[in-house]
């Protein structure tokens, strides 16, 4: 089972933070900068101020113009930069923002807190955390009172495992935005798993930081450890998916994990930046242990490949195939209903409606890979974290619309 993954929720703390500082256009014109209008420059000015700047950078890079030694050019080149960069950011190009936002910093005369923050937003982006919290300092060094950088250190912090830095850093965020209400929900779910997880025993690996609670539950520890190992190939060769950073595995007892999840009684498992699962009193089952796992994982590959929002049967229905490894899961009976209802999570369901809603998006994943195959579906998660919607996505791994696609899995359901 999957929640709103706590990555996805800090982005939506950060968004009002990034739309305040991505500039409309480059508002070159605002500087100090003059220029004769037809000169060379003022052909510069005005495209940045008119926020075309790929024009800009292509007039102030041309070779008539380039003058690495004029501080006006310097200017107006790390504006233009800083500009595309932030359209790019918020396009989802962050491989180009980050390369952006470095030549931004390389031109700019003093060093700007936007490019540092950029450089920082496109780095966690791109799971590359240490990048990520050099430029956070450095941001913070400017602007120490900065919500934006202390929202997103808390979660670097946090997905590190460091509650208590965590918590301290979304407090100080707190502090300039008393009124955000999903930073009071950050800090509400770290607090909480706080005051349960402060004493758990912790083991990491090359892919894995797992916790659990006392050391009298080491060997189960090293068990889920030795699965999540086979987890990661398995779901990994399905998916054409390698990680980039270790993924945090928490291991409760059943009334931990409602108390810290608040998932339904039916639930055995969360994804929500975290694996959670419940476990202990009396023997381990390793075939279902190992179902878990994979389904489970298989949240967290579909959620670091698309930083968008993935319709709940697609999530749902290949975190369920996923478990193939361990067991050959039936669909159950269902009556079908429009993939349309069942856009969102399953959470809010009673039990058997969500019986039912599972078992229909394993039965069209199911026969999705059935018919196009599983290199298709691993095109289709790949191109939706390209920004594509599940329809267009669709469309380019199988070359089929979701309506089509949808119409086509009915039509096999009654043969």
């Amino acid at each position: 089972m999957t929640r709103l993954p706590l990555h996805k929720i800090v982005f939506a703390a950060l968004a009002v933070f990034i739309a305040m500082l991505s500039p409309s256009n480059g508002r070159a014109g605002d500087s100090v900068i003059r220029a004769q209008a037809g000169t060379t420059k003022g052909q510069a000015i005005q495209a940045l101020n008119a926020g075309d700047f790929d024009g800009a950078i292509k007039i102030l890079e041309s070779d008539n113009f380039r003058d690495p030694f004029d501080d006006d050019y310097k200017t107006l080149l790390g504006q233009a930069y800083d500009g595309r960069g932030w359209k790019r950011l918020n396009a989802g190009d962050f491989k180009g923002a980050r390369k952006d936002f470095g030549k931004a910093r390389l031109n700019e005369p003093e060093k700007k807190f936007a490019t540092y923050f950029g450089l920082a937003y496109c780095s966690y982006r791109l799971e590359q955390f240490d990048d990520a919290q050099g430029y956070l300092d450095e941001a913070l060094y400017l602007k120490p009172s900065s919500a934006q950088a202390r929202t997103l250190k808390g979660e670097i912090y946090y997905q590190d495992g460091r509650l208590r830095d965590a918590v301290s850093e979304w407090e100080q965020a707190l502090q300039d935005r008393p009124g955000d209400k999903a930073l009071q929900g950050l800090l509400v779910k770290a607090r909480k798993e706080l005051g349960v997880e402060g004493s758990f025993t912790k083991k990491e690996t090359y892919n894995f930081n797992l916790e659990y609670d006392g050391e009298e539950d080491r060997k189960l520890g090293e068990l889920v450890l030795d699965i999540l190992q086979d987890v990661s190939s398995d779901v990994g060769s399905d998916l054409d998916f390698y990680q980039k950073e270790p993924i945090n595995v928490i291991l409760y007892t059943r009334r931990q994990f409602v108390g810290i999840t608040d998932a339904p009684s039916w639930s055995d498992g969360v994804f929500d930046g975290c694996i959670r699962i419940p476990v202990g009193g009396g023997n381990i089952d390793k075939t279902a242990l190992s179902a878990v796992l994979h389904h489970e994982y298989t949240h967290a590959v579909i959620h670091t490949e698309i930083s968008g929002h993935v319709p709940a049967w697609l999530d749902e229905g290949v975190a369920q195939y996923e478990e193939h490894w361990a067991v050959r899961r039936k669909a159950g009976d269902f009556a079908p209903v429009p993939l349309g209802s069942l856009d969102s999570t399953f959470t809010k369901l009673d039990a058997t409606k969500a019986r039912e809603a599972y078992a229909e998006s394993l039965s069209v994943v199911r026969y999705y890979v059935n018919t196009y195959g599983m290199y298709s579906l691993s095109q289709l998660i790949k191109a939706m974290g390209r920004g594509k919607d599940v329809s267009a996505a669709m469309k380019y791994a199988a070359g089929v619309s979701l309506p089509d696609f949808e119409r086509e899995w009915r039509e096999d359901l009654g043969r």
